[in-house]
């Protein structure tokens, strides 16, 4: 069975995905791990070796999802248009990067991508469910700073980074709900400082009936 480096030279053989190699090889994540508990209490020799295989299959999974996630933030050379990048979760975290369909401009050319944000967990921020934030990937984060985070190789929110006991986390920003903090794992990771928010346009006024 090939390794993970393996893996992705196949695929640029191939010119295939390397997620598609990985999904051909493990229908399903949770049958690989179901998969690598049974090799593990198996032992011996063809026990490990199965265990060494599945955990290279699980690992070349989780970096395949982490590249489509990040390939999509990619800057375009006009600092001035930038592409939207899809949706980011303001709630639990979640799948939410799609295909960059189009671009925008914006006014700060400090900026490299663009990101419309679904839910409603950084509302005290004043971002709000369909706002747009606007987002430089390079810049150094700090305690205090409003991030777009990665989460686990593969799911993306935006928060607050917190600072605290010297141990770093996300935290929402919602007077009205209780989200839980997110610690941050080694496999979590900042991509981008939120430098500014446009809002969306409210919806028209309720008149009551007569």
């Amino acid at each position: 069975m090939p390794s993970l480096e393996d893996l992705v030279v196949l695929a640029r053989v191939l010119e295939a995905d390397v997620e598609k190699l990985v999904y051909l090889a493990v229908p399903t994540e949770s049958d690989a791990r179901r998969e690598l508990k049974q090799a593990q209490a198996a032992g011996g020799k063809e026990g490990e070796r199965q265990a060494v295989r599945l955990r290279q299959l699980l690992a070349a999974r989780r970096e395949a999802r982490r590249r489509k996630a990040l390939e999509l933030l990619r800057p375009v050379p006009s600092l001035r248009r930038v592409p939207f990048a899809g949706d980011v979760a303001a709630g639990p975290p979640k799948l939410a990067i799609e295909q960059p369909g189009e671009y925008t401009d914006v006014l700060d050319a400090a900026v490299d991508y663009a990101l419309v944000v679904r839910g409603d967990s950084m509302v005290g921020a004043g971002i709000e469910d369909g706002d747009t934030v606007w987002v430089r990937r390079d810049e150094a984060a700090k305690h205090g700073d409003t991030v777009v985070a990665l989460i686990d190789g593969e799911e993306i929110t935006v928060k607050h980074l917190v600072e605290e006991n010297g141990h770093w986390l996300l935290r929402a920003n919602n007077p009205y709900k209780d989200y839980p903090d997110i610690p941050l794992g080694p496999r979590d990771e900042i991509i981008g400082v939120v430098k500014w928010v446009v809002k969306a346009p409210g919806p028209p006024p309720v008149r009551p009936v007569k």
